[in-house]
């Protein structure tokens, strides 16, 4: 096919005047983006504005994804009426991921600022995270937010499931368990549309649901598994549209890729890979596309650009440990790098990885290496770059290999350490997309190819995978996660209305509808908690805090950081130890009036 040039792109004068409007668009969205707004203001625009911003683009991707299914409903409803075999092996490889791992708040903070951000969504369409919150006359009513630093897409997610089937926490599960299965479908798709055969499709998706940090996070309430579901239904986008280069395809690409923009911090990267595909999709039709999703995009991603330079400006969101400056810098490098060395080649079941899927990845990118070289020595190059499946591929896996190397200079992005393990999901699904085409493509030379990578699968399975499985040190020995568990336990079985004062985050308690304070406010405002405990506002106030050991006698003292003034009276009603720690629950029977400093205290 004759390859056109510039002027053959542009020669539709309605197409030159679009590609203006879109130039026109992009020059706007960079004033508004990081001159006309300064971040106070963006800050206020988000909050009042953010929900419908994401549930515009949100509703417009599910119209033109609409539109583009229509034309091929009898294949896809025949499908969904009698899925067979691949149907029925994709529900167990979901059921098989979610077996693996408890339901439960994992990364504790993470997790319920998202969850408390969907409520706040579902209550009151307004981008914000609850700090404080109280029983009014019987409404449930927040009183203090603050917008926090993660995208809110999967939030709002969230916050939907809330509006159609009312308040529940276990919801975020839901969503998760849901958006596991799509994304093992999505995966058995892509390999099927690279190798045109099932088996490989099925073997990928073996490999992802195996591995236990995905049925880590398909059991939690983290927004990890929507942000791999976004880029592998980007990439399904992106195939369908080279496949086919039209107005609507390249919609569902624009918007899908917004929407991806907005589900973790570091996905905005792949803008990169999508505009590639998008000029690509030009070259091949022989004009420029430009419906108004994609003429407006730059303007759409205006809101990230916003969200960022706020966030930017306030380093407490950003959640450094003592002793660090930056979020990004070069000595972050090598430790990082031996984490990642130590997570991806770990055997032990205290690592939520798959050694079999990294060696079985590993191998087809060197296998796809030695492929190209040899088509580059022979220049057969071209029936790749003219498929849709090979470009979208090829760029979407080096923009997750861009997006890990960026997350190497990041403060805390040690792949080894519990917290940060998911980081690595993206790379890990590369694998699985990995394995299976590898398990078809060395099959055409070596027949036993794809029992091998089956066969090594459930081996790896049967001897490391169970016995991680079976430990699952990650919820086991995630201490915090059991002591709020407790703490919510305790305080919930007293009667309300109760005040909780804690060190940890409120969150937890606020979402369970218990009235918390945290111990430094505690102790600035404690004649108001003594004013509202005279006028019976509440049946209790209830304090937290951590005692730690002083002697090898199992002494024990309340931990500095936790200790309220003298003024407060306290009767203990219930310890438990966690690892090398105990978590008193006390009553607060009395508060005395505030002590000047320096008075003697008569006990």
């Amino acid at each position: 096919m004759e390859t056109p040039g510039i002027r053959g792109l542009l020669s539709p004068r309605g197409t030159r005047l679009a590609l203006a409007l879109f130039v026109i668009a992009a020059v706007l969205a960079v004033w508004l983006g990081f001159v006309g707004v300064s971040p106070p203001r963006a800050e206020k625009l988000i909050v009042q504005g953010g929900y419908f911003y994401i549930l515009a683009v949100f509703v417009a991707w599910i119209f033109f994804g609409a539109r583009v299914a229509a034309p091929r409903r009898e294949v896809w409803t025949a499908w969904l009426r009698t899925p067979g075999l691949v149907g029925l092996f994709l529900v167990a490889a979901t059921a098989f991921a979610v077996w693996t791992d408890v339901f439960a708040h994992k990364v504790l903070f993470d997790e319920y600022v998202l969850e408390g951000t969907a409520w706040h969504m579902h209550l009151t369409k307004e981008v914000g995270t609850p700090l404080r919150a109280y029983d009014f006359s019987g409404t449930w009513l927040t009183i203090d937010t603050f917008l926090d630093k993660r995208p809110y897409f999967f939030a709002f997610l969230v916050s939907l499931l809330h509006d159609l089937i009312g308040f529940r926490l276990e919801n975020v599960f839901v969503l998760n368990v849901a958006l596991a299965f799509l994304l093992l479908a999505a995966t058995y798709w892509l390999v099927r549309a690279i190798t045109g055969r099932v088996a490989p499709g099925l073997i990928a998706v073996a490999l992802l649901a195996t591995l236990p940090l995905f049925g880590q996070n398909a059991t939690g309430a983290s927004m990890e598994l929507l942000n791999l579901a976004m880029i592998a239904g980007v990439m399904i986008a992106a195939v369908l549209y080279l496949r086919a280069p039209g107005d609507d395809r390249l919609s569902v690409l624009v918007l899908g890729t917004i929407l991806l923009a907005q589900t973790r911090y570091e996905s905005v990267l792949f803008v990169f890979p999508a505009a590639a595909v998008i000029v690509l999709g030009w070259w091949r039709a022989r004009r420029v596309l430009l419906p108004w999703p994609a003429l407006i995009a730059p303007l759409l991603l205006v809101p990230y650009v916003w969200h960022d330079r706020f966030v930017s400006t306030k380093p407490i969101l950003w959640q450094l440990r003592e002793g660090e400056a930056t979020r990004f810098a070069w000595h972050y490098l090598g430790g990082n790098l031996e984490g990642a060395r130590n997570f991806i080649f770990s055997i032990s079941p205290a690592q939520p990885n798959s050694l079999w899927l990294a060696l079985v990845g590993l191998a087809a990118f060197a296998w796809a290496a030695l492929r190209l070289g040899q088509r580059w020595r022979r220049s057969e190059l071209s029936p790749l770059v003219r498929g849709a499946e090979f470009p979208v591929a090829a760029l979407f896996a080096l923009t997750i290999t861009a997006n890990l190397a960026m997350l190497m200079f990041y403060y805390w992005s040690r792949l080894d350490e519990p917290i940060a393990s998911r980081f690595a999901l993206p790379l890990c699904f590369v694998f699985a997309l990995g394995g299976g085409w590898l398990a078809h493509s060395v099959g055409r030379v070596w027949q036993p190819a794809a029992l091998a990578v089956s066969g090594g699968l459930a081996a790896w399975v049967l001897l490391f995978g169970a016995p991680a499985y079976a430990h699952q040190f990650y919820t086991a020995q995630n201490m915090v996660m059991h002591e709020l568990n407790w703490e919510l336990e305790q305080v919930s079985a007293r009667q309300r209305p109760v005040l909780l004062i804690t060190a940890k985050a409120t969150l937890p308690f606020l979402l369970e509808k218990i009235p918390a304070v945290n111990t430094v406010l505690a102790r600035v405002r404690s004649s108001q908690i003594a004013w509202h405990m005279k006028q019976g506002t509440f049946r209790e106030v209830l304090v937290s805090q951590v005692l730690r050991p002083t002697s090898a006698e199992g002494d024990a003292i309340v931990d500095p950081d936790e200790e309220l003034p003298e003024n407060f009276r306290l009767e203990t009603i219930a310890e438990k130890r966690f690892g090398a720690r105990w978590i008193r629950i006390s009553r607060a029977t009395e508060i005395l009036p505030e002590i000047p400093v320096g008075t003697a205290v008569v006990p």
